[in-house]
């Protein structure tokens, strides 16, 4: 498959699951059994951000499962980017912009998705090439007002609101404007179990079914 077509294929997945689950773990985590959880509740476009001990391991085993579309987070230099695609993983998330970051992802045929917290780092990274820009940390910037705010006067830009979304709020920030959303934390609260995580991930799926926008 050409790079080009790889990179509108995983878009067009990870906007129509409508959620990405940002996985971040400490070393006493079984990434893989964590992820399973996720994907039985109903989260299946996985971000194991590279500050997980095991990650690129993990992204290469959740690679060949079905209906799981994985990828890494934080990614913050273009050795990375090698690294997660050699793993199988299908897309590159990261909280700035890098446009070695894209360039990279880009000829390797993986989904880019750099981070941005105004309008014109949006812009460039548009210009550089990024389908799909995330909108981090969403809450802190002023929520779905904020996105609401970027998506008026540049309605055709992809946003992808992170650090923010719960099932509580996320049908906002779909009416909004924004294609997808970044979540994680409500899955992975504090004492959190196998069972909780497949719970959590039930009702932001349930959430997001209910929320989007015909």
């Amino acid at each position: 498959m050409h790079q080009n077509d790889a990179i509108e294929r995983t878009m067009t997945e990870v906007i129509a699951d409508g959620a990405i689950l940002a996985v971040r773990l400490g070393a006493s985590h079984s990434i893989v059994d964590v992820c399973r959880a996720a994907v039985r509740g109903g989260l299946r476009v996985l971000e194991l951000t590279l500050t997980t001990p095991g990650a690129l391991d993990a992204i290469e085993e959740l690679a060949g499962e079905k209906d799981v579309i994985v990828g890494a987070g934080t990614v913050l230099d273009p050795r990375e980017v090698e690294q997660v695609a050699a793993r199988g993983g299908r897309f590159a998330l990261s909280p700035v912009f890098e446009p070695a970051v894209i360039e990279t992802a880009h000829k390797l045929g993986l989904l880019t998705v750099p981070g941005a917290g105004t309008p014109t780092e949006i812009l460039r990274a548009h210009r550089a090439g990024a389908r799909l820009v995330k909108v981090f940390p969403s809450a802190a910037l002023g929520g779905p007002e904020f996105v609401r705010s970027v998506s008026g006067p540049f309605p055709h830009w992809k946003l992808v609101p992170t650090s923010g979304p719960t099932a509580e709020n996320l049908h906002e920030y779909f009416a909004a404007g924004a294609v997808t959303v970044g979540v994680g934390r409500e899955v992975f609260a504090p004492g959190f179990t196998i069972d909780s995580i497949a719970d959590a991930s039930k009702r932001i799926r349930e959430a997001v079914e209910a929320a989007r926008p015909e």
